[in-house]
């Protein structure tokens, strides 16, 4: 009977510990509420980055058909307002080019990005940033539509601070793949130490 007991508390004790294991955050294995905030701002600079990127390519338009094949180098620096305040800045470079036989259009960017007090809002905290970082991304589209993976990579540190006095500075380095075949959006890397994945739709239509 003794016996039995013990296998009986080992028993529980080891699905108490599985089920504190699977409580942990998804995207980074982290339990730390700051950490899995710090995914979201990173998933929402991503998104923001790639809005102005889109919109920069959009700019350069359709070159001239005159030509079968031509390619454009484009410099910008723009700033967005973060979503609880603060300001993004993205600055690059683009080197684009575009063959009219075929219809493709493929680019080359690169740059970096500042955030000054950037926030974000997660759950009931604000998540405030600043930090920089260099960031690469490839872009494919046919007549228009994106085709392939189009890769985008960000490496830098940063410095967080919740509203409710946590504090975080750690480094990142991760990768974003969008899938135009699949419509998903795949996060792959690093962040504070963490492993970080995550993998979820995406309107190639809309971008972002």
């Amino acid at each position: 009977m003794a016996r039995t007991w013990v296998i009986l508390v080992l028993t529980l004790v080891t699905l108490g510990t599985l089920s504190a294991c699977s409580e942990a955050d998804p995207l980074t294995n982290s339990t730390d509420d700051l950490s899995s905030a710090m995914v979201e701002v990173a998933l929402e600079s991503d998104r923001m980055t790639e809005e102005i990127v889109l919109a920069e390519l959009d700019a350069m338009g359709q070159t001239s058909r005159a030509a079968t094949a031509i390619v454009v180098e484009r410099s910008f620096s723009r700033t967005r307002t973060c979503p609880a305040g603060g300001e993004l800045t993205v600055e690059g470079s683009i080197v684009r080019s575009f063959d009219s036989d075929t219809g493709v259009m493929e680019a080359q960017i690169s740059g970096s990005r500042t955030r000054t007090d950037c926030a974000f809002v997660h759950g009931d905290s604000t998540i405030t940033v600043n930090g920089g970082s260099m960031w690469e991304k490839f872009r494919r589209r046919i007549d228009g539509i994106p085709d392939g993976l189009q890769i985008s990579s960000y490496s830098g540190s940063w410095v967080a601070v919740s509203s409710s006095g946590q504090e975080r500075s750690c480094a990142f380095d991760y990768t974003v793949v969008r899938d135009p075949a699949t419509h998903t959006r795949t996060v792959e890397g690093t962040m504070c130490q963490n492993r970080l994945h995550r993998r979820m739709g995406w309107n190639s239509t809309t971008g972002g």
